[in-house]
């Protein structure tokens, strides 16, 4: 009984800095408990999730949001989404002479604009896109809220960023910039297994539905990845040609 004064102190004093960071940064103890578990042990996260527990877990589309922050700012270290278009012109002989003709303008002032563009337009666009996922998490329990729907859906898709996270990561660490072009593929299988390993017992029943659903919920998260990063791409070249031409 007499340590329940200490106790109270210490969770209070706990509270307070969980408080703190979660006001400086956006982040607490509690969403970096989530990530860990979402990494480590998806189907308890899933099943919480599936349980409408908000207490125990921070609602996955802050940690996305979260990460895809972190992401963005990480893409700066090899020049953000500029240093990566100009290394795709770069490697297509003729298209920078025939862009440049088109926009009126050099490279660089190109790739500044869209990169300006892409980066805020990222989380939006790409991020609405995937939550479309959350109509095939409800094909495959109809009894889940749509809370449940979104939160399960977003958990997958923070274990993926965190995948690629740790991807770019590497590129802007080795130069490698083949890294980058195998993301898409290993984000795909990154999906998948965290589907399989969460999903049993919330979305599924058997290990096979549980193998077939991860691959289809993760071929459709990638159609809708790319389906994000077409509009993206088009409504940040858009831009580029405004703000370069002036509207004329």
């Amino acid at each position: 009984m007499s340590q329940e004064p200490d106790d109270t102190r210490r969770s209070a004093k706990r509270a307070e800095v969980d408080n703190t960071l979660e006001d400086a940064f956006g982040v607490n103890f509690r969403a970096l408990r989530t990530l860990k578990d979402i990494v480590i042990r998806p189907n308890v996260v899933f099943a919480s999730y599936a349980a409408n527990d908000r207490v125990t877990y921070t609602p996955a589309i802050r940690l996305f949001v979260g990460l895809i922050a972190v992401q963005v700012f990480v893409s700066f270290l090899w020049g953000g989404y500029a240093g990566l278009l100009i290394s795709q012109w770069e490697a297509q002989p003729g298209v920078i002479p025939q862009m440049e003709g088109l926009f009126r303008a050099p490279i660089s002032e190109i790739a500044e604009h869209y990169g300006n563009a892409a980066t805020f337009l990222h989380a939006i666009l790409v991020g609405s896109f995937t939550a479309l996922s959350a109509f095939l998490v409800g094909a495959f329990n109809k009894s889940l809220g749509w809370v449940a729907r979104l939160n399960i859906t977003f958990a997958i898709l923070t274990g993926g960023t965190v995948v690629g996270l740790l991807g770019l990561i590497l590129a802007a660490g080795s130069g490698l910039m083949v890294v980058v072009g195998w993301m898409p593929f290993v984000i795909f299988i990154s999906y998948w297994i965290f589907f399989v390993r969460g999903a049993r017992g919330v979305l599924t029943t058997t290990m096979t539905g549980t193998l077939v659903k991860g691959g289809l919920f993760a071929a459709v998260t990638m159609i809708y990845v790319f389906l994000g990063g077409i509009f993206m791409a088009l409504i940040a070249m858009t831009y580029a040609y405004f703000r370069i031409n002036g509207g004329g």
